[in-house]
């Protein structure tokens, strides 16, 4: 029988995982029955599969989504919606994120924009890939405060929306913009291109953000790193439909 000493130091080790499938073999007499490797396989695969779980739990919390119950397979595709399920799978796949391909989510109010946005990125969480949504009106605010903190914490608040792998990006110029924020986007934008991938929901066209950014250079610049070879999705309809069912 095991001790519970040894229980004790894979805990204290953070084997969690391994300690609670032991436990588990030695009150479950079928296990006696296995031999010593696919008793040891087993302990291995509770254990990975204990930290995955841990670590995809974290990666959902720190995306600090809106709807973390979000997910693609919930998504209506109702006549109305001409939404093409096809594309949104592939995307579900995340293969658009290792070539740094953006994703722009067309659509009027409520008809389920940030919902889709979401969704595509609780996919990539499940791959385990950094995701973060944030609306864009609490983004500027969140680098204008870091930056009246200090220089060091503005540098360390900017540098994380530059290197998540994706950023999703809600309500898209929904609201006026001053040229400082139009600086601060250019910077954020251009240095994510063809680096990591952008996800931005907005009832606004590409073509429609040039008159909406008020440096014209800046406007182009970010609507075309934005834009350029970017996925699109347009929701038709105006009542909001989330779920299947």
């Amino acid at each position: 029988m095991i001790s519970q000493e040894t229980l004790n130091k894979l805990k204290l080790m953070k084997l969690t995982g391994m300690a609670e499938s032991l436990h588990q073999q030695e009150t479950d007499p079928s296990y006696q029955e296995m031999n010593f490797q696919e008793r040891m396989g087993l302990l291995v695969d509770w254990e990975f599969s204990r930290r995955q779980h841990t670590r995809l739990q974290r990666l959902i919390h720190s995306a600090q989504f809106q709807n973390s119950t979000a997910c693609v397979e919930s998504i209506c595709y109702e006549d109305d919606r001409k939404l093409d399920r096809q594309l949104i799978l592939e995307l579900a796949s995340c293969n658009y994120i290792p070539h740094a391909r953006n994703i722009i989510i067309i659509g009027p109010t409520g008809a389920g924009k940030s919902y889709l946005a979401q969704a595509l990125g609780q996919s990539a969480c499940r791959r385990l890939l950094p995701t973060r949504y944030i609306q864009l009106s609490d983004l500027l605010d969140e680098l204008k405060m870091a930056r009246e903190k200090s220089m060091e914490t503005f540098y360390r608040v900017r540098k994380a929306f530059t290197k998540v792998r994706v950023l999703i990006i809600d309500e898209w110029l929904l609201f006026p913009i001053t040229e400082e924020d139009a600086q601060l986007l250019l910077w954020i934008i251009d240095r994510r291109h063809s680096h990591q991938s952008t996800i931005i929901a907005s009832q606004y066209e590409p073509a429609e953000w040039l008159d909406q950014i008020p440096i014209p250079v800046a406007a182009e610049a970010i609507t075309d790193r934005l834009a350029a070879q970017a996925y699109k999705i347009i929701i038709r309809g105006n009542t909001s439909k989330r779920l299947v069912g």
